[in-house]
């Protein structure tokens, strides 16, 4: 504790600023049965994950978007938007993504992280994951974080 002190920085002061955004979703699976309503609370549960995910490493500090509790996505109101709705609440980075249904055992999570500044993509991945269940989106969801803080470079230099 010492060291922190003499040294005058704390987490906070070194954690990246970041928002997340709603995900998007797309069933293209074709099966007959209506799951409209399990898959909307999937996908913000999906989301709330994530961002609980992000928040506990300690590497961010996660900012709220505005728009979160409504319709937040790369579709609607779009990037822009979420760009200039995260720079106005102090974010660098905004994580945009979308999941597809594409059959009964397979779904597809992608994800990017863009510099709000000028749009560039920090980092990006396109995952798969088997069942449609509330296990398997949060493990999808719990990847994601995992693969976000590992493997993206939030110290490039403009």
């Amino acid at each position: 504790m010492s060291l922190l002190l003499a040294s005058g920085h704390s987490d906070a002061e070194t954690q990246t600023l970041i928002a997340s955004a709603n995900f998007d979703f797309v069933d293209t699976s074709g099966e007959p049965r209506d799951q409209s309503a399990d898959h909307q609370r999937r996908l913000r549960e999906l989301a709330d994950y994530l961002r609980r995910q992000l928040a506990e490493q300690g590497k961010f500090k996660l900012v709220p978007l505005p728009c979160q509790d409504g319709q937040c996505t790369a579709t609607d109101p779009g990037f822009a938007a979420l760009s200039a709705m995260a720079r106005q609440n102090g974010a660098t980075y905004v994580v945009i993504g979308a999941v597809q249904k594409t059959s009964t055992l397979i779904g597809w999570l992608r994800y990017s992280v863009l510099d709000v500044r000028d749009s560039r993509a920090v980092c990006g991945d396109f995952i798969t994951y088997r069942g449609d269940t509330d296990e398997a989106w949060r493990r999808a969801a719990k990847f994601s974080a995992g693969q976000i803080v590992r493997h993206c470079n939030f110290n490039m230099q403009k």
